[in-house]
């Protein structure tokens, strides 16, 4: 038994060069040496992080979990260090501190912070100009948990922002779509993605023009009473609207329209809820933890 636990000794000795030792002693007394207290070190982190030495403010943080491992700071650092991780826009380490936070602290109260920059990490990846369809629908999907899961929470009001611009997004694509088809004269395939906005988006800026092109397909197939309801949808919610006037030309059969505003209540129209964006919110905004 002797032979192969020497082996293995030397082993280990030769793997450790003097370089890997030194820096071994030198971490050691980087702990040992440390007189400040467990918020102390958390203060000190947060300092670093204002004044953007987001290095440092890790030092730290690292320094709490090892030495304070039992700290209530200990359980915040680990936040934290994933919240410093999304400023420098590494949003794997992110998504995996915030994983293991989940993971470590099932009942803390601050697991609400973790799935909302886990959310964070997704949402700040959708671009107008590059579109991610799986980054939309990832933060779509996590922060409608996190307003399910933790109703009356203090990041409802921003999650519910970001929620109103990715329901945006995600019509805007799907109507894109829907309008290709069309061009390319499969009906089908555009009625496909008009009804799946009017079902699962219709507090979109896009429903409008969605309404006005399932009207004009049902039309276009003789459909005329499915045409007018959808008609009697977009004439009820929006009277002012340039695609309800635009429906109405295609509906001749509706020419009392002009005679009675409220011709569409005789179809039993469907009352939707357009929520506005506000001007001044900012898509990549993020709360930090306090």
């Amino acid at each position: 038994m002797k032979k192969p636990i020497l082996i293995i000794l030397s082993f280990f000795i030769i793997s450790c060069s003097t370089n890997d030792k030194d820096e071994y002693k030198n971490d050691q007394s980087f702990y040992e040496n440390n007189s400040l207290k467990d918020y102390e070190l958390f203060n000190l982190a947060n300092d670093f992080i204002i004044n953007n030495q987001l290095d440092l403010a890790l030092i730290e943080l690292d320094k709490l979990e090892v030495i304070y491992p039992s700290s209530p700071f200990a359980n915040k650092s680990m936040l934290v260090k994933a919240y410093i991780h999304f400023l420098n826009k590494d949003y794997e380490k992110t998504r995996a501190i915030a994983e293991m936070y989940k993971s470590y602290y099932p009942g803390s109260k601050d697991i609400v912070y973790a799935n909302y920059l886990e959310a964070m990490t997704y949402y700040v990846l959708i671009k107008k100009t590059d579109y991610s369809q799986e980054n939309t629908d990832k933060a779509y999907e996590k922060f409608n948990f996190i307003l399910n899961a933790y109703p009356n929470s203090k990041y409802e009001i921003d999650i519910i922002t970001k929620i109103k611009l990715i329901n945006n997004n995600l019509a805007a694509e799907k109507l894109s779509v829907a309008k290709f088809y069309l061009n390319k004269g499969n009906t089908n395939g555009s009625l496909m993605y008009l009804k799946d906005i009017f079902n699962n988006h219709s507090s979109s800026l896009s429903i409008e023009e969605t309404l006005f092109l399932i009207t004009k397909i049902y039309y276009s197939l003789d459909e005329y009473e499915l045409s007018k309801n959808y008609a009697s949808i977009l004439a009820y919610n929006f009277p002012e609207s340039k695609w309800y006037q635009k429906s109405y030309n295609i509906i001749n059969e509706l020419d009392e329209v002009s005679e009675n505003k409220k011709w569409f209540e005789r179809f039993n129209p469907v009352k939707l809820f357009i929520q506005n964006v506000e001007n001044n919110s900012n898509k990549t905004s993020i709360q930090s933890i306090k």
